[in-house]
C-alpha cells in the first residue's frame, strides 16, 4: 500500500526527530549528581546500620519489587533492615556508578537503572561472598529531598 505523499512526509519528519535509542538519550548532569548523591546517603545508612537515615531515604509510600522475594513496603523494608542488623553479618552494597543511567521522569521524579554489587558475611571477619545484581528505581523530591519511590530489584 502507497502512502499519500504528505502522510508519507509527515511520518519520515515525525520519526527523524525521535531519538534512535533511550540509551543515546543525555542525561542531565545536575540530575545524576542529585540521585547519585540521593543513593550513596541511602546506601551508605545501610551500610552504617543507621535506620533513622534509611527512614529519610526511603519515601513512605515506598513499593519494592524483588525477583525472588515479591512486593514489600516502607514499613516491610524497615522492619527487614532492623532485623538484618540484629544479626551477627555483615551486609554491604557497592554503587556501580559506571552502569548508572539517570533519566527525568517529571518535574519531580527520576528513573535510575544500572548495577550494584551486596557483599555479605555470616559474621564480621569471616569470608564475603557477593553478586552483581540490577536494578531500576524511581525517585521523588518530597520538600527538596530525593526520596526512594519505587524499586525493581532483579538478576538474583
Amino acid at each position: 500500500m502507497k502512502l499519500p505523499t504528505v502522510t508519507a512526509y509527515v511520518l519520515t519528519s515525525l520519526l527523524a526527530t525521535v531519538p534512535a535509542s533511550p540509551v543515546m538519550a543525555a542525561e542531565p548532569a545536575d540530575l545524576r549528581a542529585e540521585i547519585l548523591a540521593a543513593d550513596a546517603r541511602l546506601f551508605g545508612a545501610i551500610n552504617q546500620r543507621d535506620i533513622a537515615a534509611m527512614k529519610q531515604g526511603f519515601s513512605p509510600r515506598l513499593e519494592f519489587y524483588h525477583d525472588r522475594t515479591g512486593l514489600t513496603g516502607y514499613a516491610d523494608n524497615i522492619r527487614i533492615f532492623e532485623n538484618k542488623f540484629k544479626e551477627p553479618g555483615t551486609l554491604r552494597r557497592e554503587a556501580m556508578n559506571d552502569t548508572a543511567e539517570v533519566f527525568p521522569a517529571g518535574p519531580d521524579r527520576a528513573m535510575h537503572i544500572g548495577s550494584h554489587r551486596f557483599c555479605s558475611a555470616e559474621a564480621p571477619g569471616a569470608k564475603e561472598g557477593c553478586g552483581v545484581y540490577r536494578f531500576s528505581m524511581v525517585w521523588e523530591k518530597e520538600a527538596g529531598t530525593w526520596k526512594l519511590l519505587r524499586v525493581l530489584s532483579y538478576g538474583h
